[in-house]
């Protein structure tokens, strides 16, 4: 990475390219996020292109599952670079550094549900599971889904609010948003999407990929992929790249390495399970 400007103003008229500004923390990419919104907001401009990209705030090689609102919002914007949707993306170096799951991966593992079509609900329960979604009595959270008679509710990781789909057999009926506190189906679509609640996802030729993960899952990424990408890779032409304060993202980053190479020190060789990847195959070098 080399690099780039401080100052993280809207693209100017007629440039077509994503850009991806970095901070050095989520809070200061949140407050600048915060920032863009009111501006675009004041001026006018469709809020829609603007996103922000977060770190999963557990630390490194912590055994953790990554808070399942953060998987969303992450979810969110790697579907829209994956549709080629020019983006205005704010995001932290921590968030920057860490690999992602190769992008052929995500673009497979995601499904498209469409009024009228066919799916069996019990291929649909193994898509939910593979995703990392929970099977409960009612959905409160993103990455949970329940299942009433014909009817499947479905709190996908795609969208501010949950998705009830009413069967009729095989058939999918209807596609509607419902609202948690009446429980009552809001606006009616002809599509809607399901992306992963978790960033391991198990091919289905693994059995072992319709049981719940364990929570330490992300980490074993490497030994599952081979090889992981990066947010860079999911972008389909590079973006304008912008630095917020080089020299200070500079040092942020070789603080942030010490802190994950010090994470493997520790926590690198589980008493009862293999050794987790190195840092290299799960992290980027902020040279590279």
């Amino acid at each position: 990475m080399g690099a780039g400007g401080a100052s993280a103003g809207p693209p100017p008229a007629g440039v077509n390219r994503s850009w991806l500004v970095v901070t050095a923390t989520d809070e200061a990419a949140e407050r600048l996020h915060d920032d863009l919104q009111f501006f675009h907001a004041m001026v006018g401009l469709p809020p829609d292109a603007l996103e922000l990209f977060p770190e999963w705030e557990t630390l490194p090689y912590e055994a953790t599952s990554p808070h399942v609102e953060l998987i969303a919002r992450r979810m969110r914007t790697l579907q829209r670079l994956t549709d080629h949707a020019r983006t205005l993306l704010v995001t932290s170096l921590p968030a920057l550094m860490q690999r992602l799951l190769p992008l052929s991966v995500f673009s497979e593992a995601r499904l498209r549900l469409r009024s009228g079509e066919s799916l069996e609900r019990a291929a649909l329960i193994g898509r939910l599971l593979r995703l990392g979604y929970r099977r409960g009595s009612v959905v409160e959270i993103p990455g949970e889904f329940s299942i009433r008679g014909g009817i499947v509710d479905v709190y996908s990781t795609a969208y501010p609010d949950p998705l009830r789909l009413e069967f009729l057999g095989d058939t999918i009926e209807s596609v509607r948003f419902f609202d948690q506190a009446t429980q009552k189906s809001t606006t009616k679509l002809n599509e809607a999407w399901l992306l992963p609640a978790r960033e391991f996802l198990a091919p289905n030729s693994r059995a072992e990929s319709l049981a719940p993960l364990p929570p330490d899952a992300e980490w074993r990424g490497p030994e599952l992929y081979g090889s992981m990408e990066t947010l860079l890779d999911y972008f389909p032409t590079p973006p304008i790249l912008v630095f917020d304060q080089p020299a200070s993202l500079a040092k942020k980053a070789a603080e942030f390495w010490k802190e994950i190479e010090e994470a493997y020190f520790r926590h690198g060789e589980p008493p009862d399970a293999a050794p987790y990847p190195t840092p290299d195959r799960l992290y980027l070098h902020w040279d590279h």
